[in-house]
């Protein structure tokens, strides 16, 4: 092996931390929404719901802290994943972050009736 493949493998970031990354960044999104009336204020922003009973709420709440210890989905985050491997970083994008308000929303919307 050469030395400038050496070097490409000590640079590529590994699929395991992109990974890593992807829940790391994911479960901050999470935890940006548990806390005070942070869920509230999005409900109403985006999809123009006043208020959550306080048991659609904890049902959320609940349902958001079971996505956070869960694995990542990879299929849904493959192209982060390979969008990260081939520009070689381990940069969260703009882009990237639609992916995970796309998750998010997945559960958000079974709450909106």
């Amino acid at each position: 092996m050469s030395n400038i493949d050496t070097e490409l493998q000590l640079t590529r970031p590994s699929t395991e931390r992109i990974i890593e990354l992807v829940r790391t960044t994911r479960n901050d999104h999470i935890q940006e929404f548990l806390v005070d009336n942070a869920l509230q204020h999005f409900f109403l922003e985006h999809y123009h719901v006043e208020h959550l009973s306080p048991i659609k709420l904890e049902f959320l709440k609940r349902d958001l802290k079971v996505l956070s210890t869960s694995s990542v989905d990879l299929v849904h985050y493959a192209s982060v994943i390979k969008d990260m491997k081939e520009s070689n970083t381990l940069t969260i994008t703009a882009q990237h972050e639609l992916f995970f308000f796309q998750e998010l929303e997945g559960i958000f919307k079974k709450y909106i009736f």
